[in-house]
């Protein structure tokens, strides 16, 4: 569905996204899927300035709080093995998602605190703007 220098974002992926609620997308979105690409495509950009900082670990246990909510939100074990099978995904791939979510909550608290006095969504998003013009983004996905 697009490629981020050299690495390509999958229509399996956006499922997942979707699937594990790893993506919200807002009530009334026109296109979610087209909504769901565009957030792994700044997720993947703003991954690659973490690995550059390198933020310290998530503590393994919050990876696990998490996983486990996701299972409880499929329903059952089984539902949620379905879920992984349907999507392609491991249950360790999932742990890598989520770690490196806690990874980017980490190294954005610390780049954009919490101020009064500026709009962080805002800033945030100017910057991972700023993220994609410096990078080949290639996007495939036509939409609906």
């Amino acid at each position: 569905m697009a490629v981020v220098s050299g690495q390509p974002i999958l229509l399996s992926d956006v499922t997942a996204a979707s699937e594990f609620a790893l993506v919200i997308v807002p009530r009334g979105t026109p296109d979610p899927t087209a909504y769901t690409l565009d957030r792994l495509i700044r997720r993947r950009l703003i991954l690659a300035e973490v690995d550059r900082f390198q933020p310290p670990e998530p503590d393994p246990s919050e990876i696990t709080v998490r996983v486990d909510a996701m299972e409880k939100r499929a329903g059952s074990p089984a539902a949620f093995e379905k879920a992984l099978a349907v999507t392609g995904l491991t249950r360790e791939q999932l742990r890598r998602y989520v770690r490196d979510n806690l990874r980017i909550e980490t190294y954005l608290n610390e780049r954009f605190p919490e101020r009064p006095d500026i709009d962080r969504a805002a800033a945030i998003d100017a910057w991972s703007g700023e993220l994609r013009k410096r990078t080949d983004v290639t996007v495939l996905y036509l939409g609906k």
